[in-house]
Formats: C-alpha cells, structure tokens, sequence
C-alpha cells in the first residue's frame, strides 16, 4: 500500500495572554522517553460483561494494584472518549483503598460500536507519576426496551394512571424492573418487572395535597436490566403529569 507514518510536535516557544495566540514555534519530530524504576501500583480496568446503551449509563470499575507499601491517593482520568459518551474530569481512589467506580453516560447519538478504551492514573512517588491501564472495550449498542408514555394528570391529592407501552428491541432473559424517576415532590410511584414478552405497563401514581401544582415534564421512565450478572441501565422515555389544584367549592345559598 505504500503507507508511511511518523510522529511530530508542535512546540510552542512564544505564546501571548490573554489571547493564546502563538507568535513562535517549531515542529519537532523526537520524543523524549525516560526509563525510571518501577511503580509501586498499576491500573486495569474490569471488563465490563453488558452494553452502554443509548441514553443510558455505565460505571466502569478500575481497580489500583498496590504494592503493600503504597497507600496514597490515586487521581484518575478517562482521557479517551466515544463519540456521544460523558464523564465526568476524573475521580480519585482513596488513600488505602484500591478501587473505584467512573460513571459513564451514553447521549442519543453515541456512536454504535466496540470502542477500546483506557483510564490514567496519577500520584505521588517522589514526584508524580503516571500509570496506563490495560485497554478495555467499550461496547456501545441501542436500547434494548424503548417506552412510549402517554401523558397523564389529576388533582392535587388524587391518585393517576400512567400508561406505557413497551418496544423490547433486544430479547432478554429474566425480569427487568422499569421505574419513574424525577417526580415531583410528594408525588410517588412503585417498580414494575417485566419481561421481553411484555406489551405494556400502568404505572400507579400516588399524589398530596402539597404536591406542586402545574404541568411537570421530563419525567423519566428509567428501565434496568440484569444480564450476565451485571446492569444494563438507561432511560426508555419520557413523560409529563398535569397536577392541578382542586376546584373550590361550591358557595353556600
């Protein structure tokens, strides 16, 4: 094929404020690499076993191994990210601890696909130090269950029905659970299961009289399912609920 690659970077000898703009500067195409002893820890990543759905989340496990000595903090980055995938900057493992959860979330567009991915690791030792993980594989797929959620509405310390309608677009085995999440206060439902033979669902919704009148959006109906021992957790969709004051009564004759 005829393909040739290299490397080179761009240094920047002369930069201003507060604008950034760079007035000197070379390419240079050589790497400075240091060998220094062994660090007293290393990073991996657990493989996750499920899916990042669309519009759902997923926290990846990263564990530190120490050597018996080391228990200083660990400040850790995920510096790569898919198309359509969050974070958060970096989460740290505590002192003396020797792992921790980074939470993931996959927007509507995330890009399906196996991503390979990794996470850095920084501390003190002597001076800081950097770690790499092993890379790990990412596996961005479409929701397995969508909802279609009509919308619904009652008076202020009235129960209501919200009625729900399933897509299962990836069988699974097993019950999944499907709850609403972002109520308003004082407003309350129950978990429904269900299974990939289910057509439809009827959340109760239970209201009070102090419950916040007026039209609520951007109720969640949030579905997790369990698959290979872990959660596939995301957000099937969205509804409103209309809560409206009592009439008040009728005048005395």
């Amino acid at each position: 094929q005829n393909i040739s690659g290299g490397f080179f970077n761009r240094a920047d000898f002369v930069i201003s404020a507060p604008g950034q703009s760079r007035y000197s500067g070379r390419d240079v195409n050589k790497l400075a690499i240091a060998v220094v002893d062994e660090l007293p820890y290393t990073l991996e990543i657990v493989q996750p076993k499920v899916p990042i759905v669309r519009n759902g989340v997923l926290n990846l496990k990263i564990v530190a191994h120490r050597k018996e000595e080391f228990k200083t903090a660990i400040n850790i980055q995920f510096p790569f990210r898919p198309p359509g995938i969050g974070t958060t900057s970096s989460v740290n493992i505590p002192e003396g601890q020797n792992e921790v959860l980074y939470p993931l979330n996959a927007n509507g567009g995330a890009q399906v696909k196996d991503w390979q991915v990794f996470a850095l690791g920084s501390s003190e030792v002597g001076g800081n130090a950097w770690v790499s993980s092993q890379l790990a594989t990412l596996r961005i797929t479409e929701p397995y269950v969508t909802a279609e959620l009509q919308r619904s509405s009652c008076e202020q310390g009235q129960e209501a029905q919200i009625y729900c309608k399933l897509n299962i677009t990836t069988p699974f085995e097993g019950n999944a659970k499907a709850e609403l999440v972002g109520l308003p206060n004082k407003v309350t439902s129950v978990p429904l299961e269900f299974n990939k033979e289910t057509k439809e669902l009827t959340f109760p919704v239970t209201t009070d009289p102090a419950s916040p009148a007026g039209n609520h959006k951007n109720i969640l109906c949030q579905v997790t399912i369990t698959e290979s021992g872990e959660q596939i957790l995301a957000t099937a969709g969205t509804v409103e609920l209309q809560i409206d004051q009592p009439l008040p009564a009728p005048a005395q004759p």
